[in-house]
């Protein structure tokens, strides 16, 4: 058996080819017009994105345009490039872009008052920060090291948002069997009123990355924001397994009537090994309780014959947008890839637990999504096909789409607005 870690670089090798060298504050290289990212300053009007280019080390750029509807949406001439492989993560009107293999830096960006993107403060970090979430005022970054192998603390740093200062770190182990050579490995930070919830999958501590309790979903709670090293208590439900899918950042959203909603997968295609027998579904915590409503479960593979959640995010209404695979027959890890297009659009009412498909979006492939922008009832999303790829901007309550610009590189990461 593979490690994940291993695949994954399988996958992402190339990008790092050329990272050191790159620079983190504004793009590098000649004068060629043709080469991306070669000027030294984006403006932070518009649309910001997150652009993954394609070619020999898919460099990424902080980029913006105001148009994102029509045309075509590149890097060439603009752009603030990266350093490596990326996780993005917007609070307020500031963007966290953070390192993930050759760059152990997380930098926070945001308009300097001129209209100009500025990087607003830097800092290092041991272990690559893995999971984000944020304060409900959204003046603090929560910001997580996962180790990938051994018995260590998950170390959650404290970042304020305007400063990008690190106000402080806890450490914590969540939950981990030195019997059985478990550990967690966190796919949410969520925090409600004076609770962190961090739900999580149990895996293997040799960093192999496989899931030997894949039927149960899990979530331990913190108190918040004084939080301790353990936590309160960890609740469980059986009725399906691990919430969430590694490296997505949205296994547990909060809805406007302030009941939390998890989501489980169980997928091969997203890494789970073995892949759980319990149905993929959507369990929900009332506001201002901190178990498991048994009344409630939303079974996603009955109500999609046999499709399973693989992503989804809050887009307001009650209703999340969210991500089917419609099969699971492309090995394992696949869905992180370019050879299997089987991801389906759609928005799902959490409360009537209804599962409408986004029409005009094809089935596509999508290996990561920061958290999604939402505007006068819309909400825009990067949709990657086998000869193309082009923003798509859906309409929640209608649950229909239209295409945009294309995209002259891999995927979008993410849009953002930091005005």
């Amino acid at each position: 058996m593979k490690r994940k870690y291993q695949i994954h670089h399988k996958l992402t090798i190339y990008l790092f080819a050329l990272g050191l060298g790159g620079c983190l504050l504004s793009a590098c290289g000649d004068d060629d017009p043709d080469e991306p990212g070669t000027t030294t300053s984006t403006a932070s009007s518009g649309f910001v994105m997150s652009l993954k280019t394609t070619g020999g080390d898919e460099t990424e750029f902080i980029i913006s345009q105001d148009d994102i509807m029509s045309g075509e949406i590149s890097a060439v001439g603009t752009g603030i490039e990266q350093t490596g492989w990326r996780f993005f993560y917007p609070v307020g009107e500031t963007l966290f872009s953070s390192g993930f293999s050759v760059d152990n830096q997380m930098a926070g960006y945001g308009d300097d008052g001129a209209g100009r993107i500025t990087l607003k403060g830097e800092f290092i970090f041991e272990n690559a920060l893995e999971m984000f979430g944020k304060s409900d005022d959204e003046q603090t970054l929560l910001a997580m090291e996962i180790p990938r192998s051994g018995f260590a603390n998950r170390r959650l740093h404290f970042v304020d948002v305007n400063t990008v200062f690190v106000r402080k770190i806890i450490g914590t182990r969540i939950f981990e069997s030195t019997t059985d050579s478990l550990v967690a490995w966190p796919t949410a930070l969520q925090v409600r009123d004076d609770k962190l919830f961090i739900p999580f999958h149990v895996l293997d501590a040799g960093g192999f990355f496989t899931t030997p309790q894949p039927d149960t979903a899990y979530i331990a709670i913190y108190s918040y924001p004084e939080m301790g090293t353990e936590p309160e208590k960890i609740i469980k439900d059986a009725r399906t397994g691990n919430i969430g899918v590694n490296g997505f950042t949205t296994g547990l959203i909060e809805a406007d009537n302030g009941d939390l909603y998890s989501f489980s997968c169980g997928a091969e295609m997203a890494g789970f090994n073995p892949t759980s027998t319990k149905p993929s579904g959507i369990l929900r915590i009332p506001h201002g309780e901190t178990d498991f409503d048994p009344s409630y479960f939303f079974n996603v593979e009955a109500a999609t014959s046999g499709g399973k959640l693989i992503w989804f995010d809050y887009v307001g209404g009650n209703k999340a947008i969210a991500r089917i695979l419609v099969d699971d027959s492309g090995g394992i890890w696949s869905a992180f890839g370019r050879d299997v297009f089987n991801q389906q659009l759609v928005i799902i009412d959490l409360v009537d637990q209804t599962i409408t498909e986004v029409a005009n979006v094809p089935l596509h492939a999508k290996r990561y999504s920061s958290p999604v922008l939402v505007e006068d009832g819309k909400v825009y999303v990067s949709i990657e096909t086998a000869t193309e790829a082009h923003v798509y901007q859906v309409d929640i309550d209608n649950a229909t789409a239209v295409q945009g610009a294309r995209i002259l590189g891999k995927t979008i990461k993410g849009f953002y607005r930091l005005q």
